[in-house]
């Protein structure tokens, strides 16, 4: 009996710390202990997979950051990534502004919610090849050029380029931006907007400082999980950007390659790089408002 309710005792007290245990654990084993793998075989010289102390070296970082290619590869990554985005964020927000303010049955916002929902159960490459309908030769948007009579011939460019790479990319995350961007958004009181325009506010000006700066936590964090997203993505450029050569590309191909430490070091420069814009995200803006009242 005195052992039960030690025993009892001991899980009271830590009971915390015992929930906590269970993720703490899965991050250490998935998320942590890779990243430091990933790290520390970046400064390993030649190119095996097992880390030697005695073989520490500085020549891949220096390898990588003396070419001119990488600054050219990491131009188009960032840009892309940002148009992106932007893009997405340019879709999302009307359509999360439009549930939170205009749609006032909680019902009617489920059942929206709910359908938005849907093409996300199908799975990504049968909705990636799906464009090959709509924006290929003998697809939906050639047919209506050639029947308007705006085009002679099938325009081949529509696939395989830039504007597919962010169409696809738009369409594969735009819910990681609307749904963010909708919470946010309805813990707005729209009360707040009749007394901005009471106190002489125009709609334009009641909008950017009432509903929008209200609204950026959710934008924020919109933000952060598109672009990790798009910025390490190497299978959808491969596909479809036409040889567009993206920085999670180039990890992939010295992978491929067999040359683990030079993989290894661009994959630490794409995790910097990440690292430092979400840092600044984050110090714009204080994101737990939109969990936290």
């Amino acid at each position: 009996m005195p052992q039960k309710t030690s025993l009892k005792g001991f899980l009271s007290r830590n009971s915390v710390y015992l929930m906590i245990l269970p993720p703490l654990v899965i991050a250490v084993l998935f998320m942590l202990a890779p990243t430091v793998s990933v790290l520390l075989l970046s400064f390993n010289k030649g190119a095996g997979v097992t880390f030697d102390p005695t073989r520490l070296t500085f020549e891949n970082f220096f390898a990588i950051l003396t070419r001119p290619t990488t600054y050219i590869v990491l131009r188009d990554t960032l840009g892309m990534s940002l148009l992106a985005t932007f893009m997405t964020f340019m879709v999302a927000f009307p359509v999360s502004y439009f549930l939170a303010f205009k749609v006032e049955n909680f019902r009617l916002q489920n059942v929206i919610t709910f359908l938005l929902v849907i093409p996300y159960w199908v799975d990504w490459s049968i909705r990636s090849i799906s464009w090959l309908s709509i924006l290929g030769r003998e697809g939906i948007v050639n047919y209506l050029l050639l029947s308007l009579g705006l085009t002679q011939t099938p325009i081949a460019e529509l696939l395989f380029t830039r504007w597919t790479l962010l169409i696809i990319w738009i369409q594969t995350n735009v819910l990681f931006m609307l749904f963010p961007i909708y919470l946010a958004l309805s813990r707005v009181d729209p009360e707040l907007l009749d007394v901005a325009q009471s106190l002489g506010a125009t709609p334009s000006r009641s909008f950017y400082h009432v509903t929008f700066k209200l609204a950026l936590p959710g934008v924020i964090v919109g933000f952060m999980f598109v672009f990790v997203s798009t910025i390490g993505d190497y299978v959808t450029p491969s596909l479809w950007a036409g040889g567009l050569q993206m920085l999670g590309k180039t990890v992939q191909s010295y992978a491929w390659l067999f040359q683990w430490p030079i993989a290894s070091a661009y994959g630490v420069l794409l995790l910097a790089v990440t690292m430092a814009i979400i840092y600044v995200l984050l110090r714009v803006v204080n994101i737990k408002k939109v969990f936290y009242e």
